[in-house]
C-alpha cells in the first residue's frame, strides 16, 4: 500500500492535475500526469459511470496501488500521476496486467 506522503488527497491537487496534465491512455485505463517540482504523488479517480460497484472501484484501486508500489524503483522523480478508467468495461478486463501497464507507464514518464 502506498504511504499518505505519496498519494495527492486535495481536491485542488486532483483539479490541477486534470487540467494542466498530459493524457496517456493504456486500452481502458487512463492517466493524468503534470511535472511539479516537489516529489512524486499519485491518486486514482475511479467514477460510478464506468465501474458501477464500489467492490470493483476499491480492487482496481489496490491493485493499482500495489503494482505502483513494487515498482518504486522507477518512479518518476518529481510529478503527480492520476489513474482512471476511461470506457466501460467488463468486470475482469480492467484488473489484466496492471502491473505491466504501470511498468510501462514510467519507463514514458521517465523519457519525459
Amino acid at each position: 500500500m502506498l504511504k499518505k506522503g505519496f498519494r495527492l488527497k486535495k481536491k485542488e491537487d486532483f483539479e490541477r492535475v486534470f487540467r494542466f496534465g498530459k493524457t496517456l491512455f493504456f486500452e481502458e485505463l487512463g492517466c493524468r500526469y503534470q511535472k511539479n517540482t516537489s516529489s512524486f504523488h499519485i491518486g486514482f479517480s475511479f467514477g460510478k459511470k464506468y465501474i458501477p460497484l464500489a467492490v470493483d472501484r476499491n480492487r482496481l484501486r489496490r491493485r493499482l496501488s500495489e503494482a505502483v508500489y513494487s515498482l518504486r524503483e522507477q518512479w518518476p522523480k518529481k510529478g503527480d500521476v492520476i489513474f482512471f478508467v476511461n470506457t466501460k468495461t467488463s468486470k475482469e478486463k480492467p484488473f489484466i496486467k496492471v502491473k505491466e501497464r504501470v511498468e510501462h507507464l514510467f519507463q514514458i514518464l521517465n523519457k519525459l
